[in-house]
């Protein structure tokens, strides 16, 4: 029996589609820091936004390993598990950054705000996405 091996179009193709959140969560960022376009958020709006921003790009990074882990260790295309690996211990950090971010994203104010919900959207996207692709 042979060992299952990702091809190399699935990992470039994730990259990829990491591409969205992580411009999203770069205008989120500047939209917060944009000097003086930006609106003057009450302290307490403008350290969510800052708390969202921060759980929002350790979710990223976290979901961008997941994935490369869970395809190294040979996903799980047709419903069965992948095999162990660094994917394994990283399932609930990723889900509870992911969804801190999400909710504290609801508690922000302004253009980031809206920026922070598409990077939400496009979490999910991705992570579906990548699934789809992984498919033989």
């Amino acid at each position: 029996m042979t060992e299952y091996t990702t091809p190399t179009a699935v990992y470039v193709a994730g990259g990829t589609l990491f591409l969205l959140p992580c411009l999203l969560l770069y205008f989120a960022w500047r939209s917060l820091f944009g000097g003086e376009k930006a609106p003057p958020f009450s302290n307490w709006r403008g350290n969510i936004m800052k708390g969202a921003l921060m759980t929002a790009a350790l979710a990223t990074i976290l979901s961008v390993v997941w994935n490369a882990s869970w395809l190294y260790c040979g996903g799980s295309p047709h419903g069965m598990s992948a095999g162990p690996g660094v994917w394994q211990h990283l399932v609930t950090p990723r889900l509870l950054t992911w969804g801190a971010a999400s909710m504290l994203g609801f508690l922000a104010k302004g253009k980031g705000r809206l920026l922070l919900l598409g990077w939400s959207a496009s979490m999910f996207f991705v992570a579906y996405a990548i699934f789809m692709l992984q498919f033989d």
